[in-house]
């Protein structure tokens, strides 16, 4: 039952991201024809027009990726979303996205903001080492001023030596919160912040569950519902490794297949051992009782 419980939770959070609208996409060969500057060299990477950037030696470089004049944004969230994919970058570089706001008076200088990838990982992480194709996100919530921002611009830093390339990127608005949203944008099974929402409340409920379930073994006591529920947690943990490896093998954000293979991998780990304690506990304690019978 409990279980039945956690799977609908999941398929709740799952299905509540915010709404999202996909305001424009720039594609880096389309940008290239048009003579739009660019910061990188266009090219082909596993098949995908991309902008590639190289910073072949040992001093920092940063570069203009892309200028948007006067996006049309008129929510208070939005985003540039896209998948990154970088070789043997030392340090720890990042995307940048600059939004300039009008200056609220006349003779005042514009305001100036910026998002960044510096997160440790997920579509927030910062740019190090070497990855495959991942997405990426760099939102900004302009909560606190009816001004639009009068544009946009993207820059990459890179620290050192490394190669980045960018697929096509996207700005994308969202009616809702920055939590709701985050993620579904790049078509994750759902955002970052509730995979840790799951893991928490199900790890919660599966202990709770497992410390009723040793209770009744030890007394002798609901032997097929104990039994049962094991074999049903058993069959979840495999569907939930296989769930795991999905999401791998789909490139999906760590927020997401890293929370059905851990949940796979602590109930394969634990539960068929338990299964035969248990099954061993109850059939003693059977034992025990047709002993006492016959005497």
């Amino acid at each position: 039952m409990k279980a039945t419980v956690v799977i609908g939770l999941c398929l709740q959070i799952v299905t509540t991201c915010a709404a999202q609208h996909a305001l424009a996409e720039y594609d880096w060969s389309k940008l290239a024809t048009a003579g739009q500057p660019l910061g990188g060299v266009v090219t082909t990477v596993d098949g995908k027009a991309s902008l590639k950037v190289a910073n072949t030696n040992e001093t920092p470089l940063r570069v203009q990726l892309l200028k948007i004049s006067s996006p049309a944004i008129t929510k208070k969230l939005y985003a540039l979303v896209g998948e990154v994919k970088y070789e043997g970058v030392r340090g720890e570089g990042y995307l940048e996205m600059w939004n300039y706001f009008p200056p609220l008076k006349p003779g005042m200088t514009e305001a100036m903001y910026f998002s960044r990838t510096l997160g440790d990982s997920g579509e927030m992480g910062k740019i190090t080492g070497t990855s495959d194709w991942r997405r990426f996100m760099l939102p900004f919530d302009r909560t606190g001023t009816s001004l639009a921002p009068s544009r946009l611009e993207v820059n990459l830093f890179l620290p050192a030596q490394g190669t980045v390339y960018l697929g096509t990127v996207k700005l994308i608005e969202y009616t809702g919160n920055f939590a709701s949203s985050q993620s579904d944008a790049t078509g994750a099974w759902w955002p970052d912040w509730a995979g840790g929402l799951i893991g928490g409340i199900g790890g919660s409920m599966l202990g709770c569950l497992g410390g009723l379930l040793a209770w009744l073994a030890s007394k002798g006591r609901a032997q097929s519902f104990v039994l049962l529920t094991l074999k049903v947690l058993i069959a979840l943990g495999v569907l939930s490794l296989a769930a795991g490896f999905l999401a791998m093998s789909l490139r999906q954000p760590y927020g997401v297949w890293f929370v059905p293979l851990l949940l796979g991998v602590i109930l394969l780990a634990i539960l068929p051992s338990r299964l035969k304690q248990y099954q061993k506990l109850y059939t003693d304690a059977e034992m025990r009782r047709m002993t006492a019978i016959d005497a």
